[in-house]
């Protein structure tokens, strides 16, 4: 059992390192390679700006969500589930979170 937590701590502390890498060293400048980056989004830079702040801060409000997620499943399955679950869990968010951010950005493209 100890090394289900030891598996699932590296796993939580590399997602939530590179989240808060993301969110700490965003550009302001349109790049191809860091980013949020979407064609709406790289459309002009207001655009830019805009959904690099919104997606990486609604990003860092899921750490918390995510590790309250994963304490009863620790307590009741096996290693395996419990990453299938968060790796569900994380790819459910970051569509979620897309869609959003998108809905947003074409508010603001409407709102000119």
């Amino acid at each position: 059992m100890e090394t289900i937590y030891k598996t699932i701590l590296t796993i939580d502390i590399a997602i939530f390192s590179s989240l808060i890498l993301f969110y700490f060293l965003k550009s302001d400048e349109i790049n191809p390679i860091l980013g949020y980056r979407t064609k709406r989004s790289m459309k002009n830079k207001r655009n830019w700006i805009f959904a690099q702040n919104f997606f990486s801060k609604k990003w860092l409000l899921t750490i918390p969500l995510m590790l309250v997620s994963q304490l009863p499943i620790l307590l009741d399955n096996t290693l395996d589930e419990v990453v299938l679950i968060s790796l569900i869990s994380f790819i459910v968010y970051s569509i979620y979170l897309i869609f959003i951010t998108e809905k947003k950005l074409k508010q603001l493209d409407k709102s000119d």
